[in-house]
């Protein structure tokens, strides 16, 4: 491991700094949705508000920030510290490298502009427009190549597991971003649903899902003070995903205008995916072997271990659902808007919140101001996504099953809507939990860089690890 430079550092605290108020902004737009489920009229006061907070154009707005602004953001974050500790190598090219920060923020405040004046492709996860999906693509591949470059000169010699799962999220990306997002202008009907939706469940496996077990395998040790249980496994784990996961997107189109050769060869791939799902989680409870007590004495822990096993939680639910029967019932229900979140903020929130607290004091040089502000942001978050998964997953049956009925239209569809009320309600507190929780964690973190307790110097020296 090696000390962090000032250049990095520099750019690192952009990339995270930025991705914390891109998370504000994104719950909180995602709160007034989940309002809107309880009461319809709200912020629809004036012609302006009632156009531009419509839900039909903050929804996008929604999840393109969390996805591109909060995650995305944390993610190239994590990257440019992580790979130069793995390599023992300073990041190549820092000034370009912020150069992209500044311009990513840019392109966040133009999609999400864009999104509420209702300019919009339709298709999920890919909802901007052209010149932005050409305008992030080049970011993206600006980012690829000062970690290629970083790596490729190197001066350590071994090749830890994280690096492989980052360079192959960071060469998954661009194409898979051109495939949902320029191709799809290119064709229509059954071949653009089929593109879109390789697209929008591939960025999920293979960047979301890539990046953070990355992260997983990179905190795991140094958090718990054990070696990681096996290498071998970790690389099994790494190509089996990269083998199975890309062929799952014709699952999403599940009893749709699709061949059913087509629909039955996306499921093969969904069910084969708990080999690499396993993998992690011997991996991560073999590594946790006797030190399971350091999960009191450690919030970053809790986070990693915790977010490890909605991970694990996650993959169950997808193969489920990707069979026909299960997904007759569950698609265009509460039930898949529970499934999204758990894998984005149950799983790889919680990984950056650990990675988060786990790299502030190197980046600081002070200790992060309060621990029972981190146990707070830790229980709220819990709490209130647990309040919010368990509310969706339930009104999302009942909805699937009185859609079987034949209540999809006129007076049963209302009666249907109005009894899942007490759900919307529960729903909406659960979200208000959490968005508490992301309050106390950008205010600790704050208060960390401004009042945070200076580190030694031989606290310094060990940060960086």
């Amino acid at each position: 491991m090696t000390a962090i430079t000032h250049n990095e550092n520099r750019v690192v605290r952009l990339f995270f700094y930025s991705s914390i108020t891109w998370l504000l902004i994104g719950m909180t737009i995602g709160l007034i949705l989940a309002i809107k489920y309880v009461w319809p009229d709200f912020l629809v006061w004036g012609e302006f508000l009632q156009k531009y907070l419509s839900y039909g154009r903050i929804r996008p707005a929604h999840t393109h920030i969390l996805l591109f602004g909060w995650l995305s953001m944390a993610y190239a974050g994590g990257l440019f510290y992580i790979i130069p500790q793995l390599t023992r190598k300073s990041l190549e090219h820092p000034r370009l490298a912020h150069a992209i920060g500044i311009l990513w923020n840019i392109y966040i405040v133009a999609a999400l502009v864009t999104l509420c004046m209702g300019y919009t492709t339709t298709i999920e996860y890919a909802e901007p427009t052209w010149p932005l999906d050409v305008y992030f693509i080049v970011l993206v591949a600006g980012a690829a190549y000062i970690c290629f470059k970083t790596i490729a000169k190197r001066n350590e010699s071994q090749l830890y597991v994280s690096l492989w799962y980052f360079m192959g999220s960071l060469i998954w990306l661009p194409f898979l971003y051109i495939i949902g997002n320029i191709v799809t202008y290119f064709i229509t009907g059954v071949p653009q649903a089929l593109a879109g939706w390789f697209y929008g469940h591939n960025v999920i496996g293979l960047w979301f899902t890539t990046v953070g077990v990355g992260f997983i395998y990179y905190l795991l040790p140094l958090l718990s003070k054990n070696p990681l249980y096996s290498h071998k496994l970790s690389l099994i784990g790494f190509w089996t995903i990269a083998t199975f996961y890309v062929w799952n997107g014709p699952h999403h189109l599940q009893n749709g205008p699709i061949p059913a050769w087509l629909m039955k060869a996306g499921v093969i791939p969904s069910v084969l995916l708990i080999i690499p799902v396993w993998t992690v989680l011997a991996n991560v409870f073999g590594t946790m072997k006797g030190k399971w007590h350091r999960i009191s004495e450690s919030v970053p822990l809790k986070f990693v271990v915790t977010g490890a096993i909605f991970y694990l939680i996650t993959c169950l639910q997808g193969p489920f659902q990707s069979l026909m029967q299960p997904s007759a019932i569950l698609k265009f229900t509460n039930w898949i808007i529970g499934h999204a979140h758990m894998a984005l903020f149950g799983a790889f929130s919680f990984v950056l919140f650990a990675l988060f607290y786990h790299t502030l004091p190197s980046l600081t040089g002070r200790k992060i101001y309060s621990e029972a502000l981190m146990n707070w942001h830790f229980w709220l978050s819990i709490i209130g996504f647990l309040i919010f998964a368990f509310t969706t997953w339930t009104a999302g049956v009942m909805q699937g099953f009185a859609w079987t009925e034949g209540k999809q239209y006129g007076v049963p569809f209302l009666e249907v809507v109005v009894s899942l009320q007490p759900f919307a309600i529960a729903r909406a507190i659960g979200g208000v939990l959490m968005f508490i929780g992301q309050i106390v964690f950008a205010y600790n973190v704050r208060r960390s860089i401004k009042d945070g307790q200076l580190l030694s110097v031989e606290e310094k020296s060990t940060s960086t690890a």
